[in-house]
């Protein structure tokens, strides 16, 4: 029955998520490398995005970054930005798209093309274009008071997070600083952490404890790839990633596991993270 309930909770979450818009969410998050290419922001595409959001008035984060508080809180404050490279053999082509915490997709851009040579122009040329999109867009956050009163009183619980906008002054140098910083801080979250370790797939994760449940680590990196959030006073947690979201508990040998209904396959799909001995 717990686990009925928990799921029920989900599925009444992603009505409301379903009925959003780009208005409603107050960041943007943006990553240091797209699928496409092979390595951190190659041809400065990925700082492009982030200076061309600015621009449109967005608030926008590096992916690995520190974040302010009330997003550390609820990562579901942000939207993720990526660009798809839809290009031909004498066409570059490039669309912007925002997804939400659950992986949806919020906003698509128009196709920005270009039919320069040289890759570098020719990605920011059609990046450009497909930017001008959010010219009709014309975003503006639209507070939620019951969401930001909450955020808030979780913020006055935390030490004051750096603004979005003082994460970096020059955009093309932000990646960079980023690389040489993210790998940095394992020693501190990792002493800051439970004793704990999980493994699965020949990795090692641990969580670390906050107000809403746990941020779930890979040993190594500096950012939780998932949230257990508490879910009513029972066991099981809400599992909440950028991409997907489900229940996650502890098994009777300590270990952790997460179950994720894949739509596609109509299944559910249990992930077991092994308490290392």
């Amino acid at each position: 029955m717990r686990k009925l309930s928990v799921l029920f909770a989900i599925l009444f979450t992603a009505i409301i998520y379903g009925q959003k818009s780009v208005d409603d969410y107050k960041y943007v998050i943006v990553p240091e490398k797209y699928e496409f290419s092979k390595e951190k922001n190659q041809y400065q595409v990925n700082a492009l995005t982030k200076f061309l959001l600015e621009k449109y008035g967005f608030s926008t984060v590096m992916k690995s970054a520190e974040k302010p508080a009330e997003l550390q809180n609820n990562n579901c404050l942000a939207l993720e930005a990526d660009v798809q490279n839809n290009s031909g053999l004498f066409v570059t082509k490039m669309v912007l798209q925002l997804k939400d915490c659950y992986g949806n997709v919020i906003y698509e851009s128009k196709e920005g093309r270009s039919r320069e040579k040289e890759y570098k122009s020719a990605y920011h040329e059609a990046l450009r274009d497909a930017f001008t999109s959010l010219e009709d867009l014309d975003y503006s956050y639209n507070e939620d008071p019951i969401v930001e009163q909450a955020s808030n009183k979780q913020v006055e619980k935390q030490p004051k997070a750096v603004a979005a906008t003082e994460v970096s002054n020059a955009v093309e140098n932000e990646v960079e600083v980023v690389e040489e910083n993210e790998m940095d801080t394992e020693d501190s979250i990792v002493a800051t952490s439970s004793e704990k370790f999980f493994v699965k797939d020949n990795s090692v994760y641990f969580l670390k404890e906050n107000e809403s449940g746990f941020g779930f680590y890979q040993k190594g990196m500096s950012e939780p790839f998932a949230m257990l959030i508490k879910s009513d006073g029972s066991d099981n947690f809400i599992y909440n990633s950028l991409t997907k979201q489900g229940i996650a508990y502890f098994a009777e040998d300590g270990s952790i596991v997460v179950e994720i209904f894949d739509r596609q396959s109509n299944k559910t799909v249990k992930t077991v993270y092994k308490l290392q001995d």
